[in-house]
This record gives structure tokens, sequence and C-alpha cells, in this order.
């Protein structure tokens, strides 16, 4: 049993580390539009103050400053640069992706809410956004996988690594309560209870352990990106297209694909060979995706 105890707590130290959680953003506008911004003091430095002696939370403050007064291209680029000055936070992300889709571009918009998920699959304003900028796309309709697959990305993206593994230990310690309460009661229906009682509560335990080290792996993945121009048309080989035959498919701003490889030449520069939906691969410039 010590050996089981000691395995398992091995195992959730071993997930990842710490992730960084914002201030709680506002929701949107009724879930019509994707207009809101995470409610902050107003910043206390003027506005010749340069950036470099600026700190993170100040330069955000001054994001949220002109995001309110419409300027969505400044907002941009201080949020941008408090995320490097200070350190990247999941509203941080939220907020980029806001003023991103302010300025209509909706690939930058859908990159930056995915990553605000990345660090808080809690944040509901957040997903709202996303699913409301993804039903603008011309690509929506690509499936992204079976319904098994799409029901075991929407577990794992349930909570954090650490919320899961918290869960893990909290299981664990009532499978332990279960397992000394069989073990000493000597009235039968409360051993009976604890036994299956304990048996599911272990299953769970182990089914929340695999979850974490899934969410983990989730947190770091980089494979997934974004289209970002309009319109990008994908090859066959990695280099542009030169007659029909080498053409594969177009696909447009805001789609999301699965880089699976990658090359660069001297000639025709960096190319990675995407999936699509379910299977379906090609080449695609580098410059035309962002990684999540």
């Amino acid at each position: 049993m010590k050996t089981i105890i000691f395995n398992l707590f091995a195992a959730i130290l071993a997930l990842s580390g710490p992730i960084a959680y914002g201030q709680t953003p506002m929701s949107s506008d009724n879930g019509t539009t994707p207009d809101s911004i995470s409610t902050v003091a107003e910043t206390a430095t003027s506005a010749g103050q340069p950036l470099a002696t600026r700190s993170g939370e100040e330069l955000a403050q001054s994001g949220d400053s002109a995001y309110a007064a419409d300027n969505f291209v400044l907002a941009g680029e201080l949020y941008t640069e408090a995320m490097k000055t200070g350190g990247s936070s999941a509203v941080l992300f939220y907020n980029l992706g806001n003023a991103y889709y302010r300025q209509g571009n909706l690939g930058k918009a859908i990159v930056n809410y995915e990553r605000a998920l990345k660090l808080d699959p809690t944040n509901a304003d957040a997903r709202e956004n996303l699913a409301f900028v993804k039903s603008k796309i011309t690509d929506r309709q690509i499936e992204e996988g079976s319904i098994m697959t799409t029901l075991w990305h929407n577990i794992v993206g349930v909570f954090t690594a650490d919320a899961w593994a918290w869960i893990a230990v909290t299981l664990f310690a009532l499978f332990l309560g279960a397992l000394s309460a069989y073990l000493f009661s000597s009235v039968i229906i409360v051993k009976k209870i604890c036994f299956f009682g304990g048996i599911v509560l272990f299953l769970l335990c182990g089914a929340s352990i695999i979850v974490s080290f899934a969410a983990a792996d989730r947190m770091e993945n980089d494979t997934d990106a974004i289209i970002l121009p309009p319109s990008a048309q994908l090859s066959t080989t990695p280099r542009e297209a030169r007659t029909r035959s080498e053409e594969a498919f177009l696909l447009h701003e805001g789609t999301k694909v699965e880089i699976v490889d990658s090359v660069a030449t001297t000639s025709d520069g960096k190319w990675y060979e995407v999936k699509v939906g379910t299977g379906d691969r090609a080449w695609i410039k580098a410059s035309e995706v962002e990684r999540i």
C-alpha cells in the first residue's frame, strides 16, 4: 500500500508546473459579441512615459484604457508589450483576442482565445468568444475528429492539469477512507458499500491521473496552428503550386491545422506539412500560420 501511495504522489508531482492565472474577465455582451475586457484601475502613469520603464500591470491597464477608447490597435500593442514585460496570462490573451477581433483579424483573435484556454480551461468568456468567432470563419464545417475524440478533448479541457491532480489526490484519500472502513467495520452493509465504493474511487483516481497527464501534455503541445491570411492555397509539395496537380486545397482565415512536419530550403523558404480535420494533409507556407 505504501508503494501505491508513493507512486501516486510521485506521478502527481511530475505534472507540469503551476499555471499562470490572470484576473477574471467580464462576460461578453449576451454572447453576441466578444467586446468585454477585464476590470482594472485607471493607469497612474503619464501618457508620455516610455514603455520600457512601465511594468506589465501598468501596460495592461493602459491597454484596457485604449480598448475602452476604441483604439484597438494600440490596445493590442500594449497587451503584447505587457506580456513581454510581466509575463503572459489567460486574461491578457483573452483581452488581446478581443482587440484583434475588433480589428477584424479573426485568425489572430482565435489564436489568442485558444492560448487563453490553454492557460485557463475554465475561462468561460474565452470559450464563448472563441465559439462566436469560429462561427464566422469560412471553414467551420471541417470536422476535427470523431465524437469520442471530441468528448475526450472536452473532458481534458474542463480543468487544468493541477486541478485534475488535486482531484486524484482527493479521490485517493477517499479510497483510503473506504479501505479503512472496510477493514475495521464489523457491519456487513458498511463493508459491502466500502468495498464496492472503494473500487469505484480507485478507478476514478486512476482516470483522473491519466486525464491530468493529458491536460499537461495539452499545455505543452505546440503542433496546433491557425491560418492567418484570408485564404491560403495548400500544395502537395513544400513549394508554391506550379501546376493544378500540385494544388491540394484552399483554406481560409481562422482554420485550425495540426503541424506534422516542416521543411526549410533557401529557394522556397520554410513550409509546414499540416493535417486538416480528420486526416487530409498538405503543405503550407510557415508564414501563413501561427502556432497556438
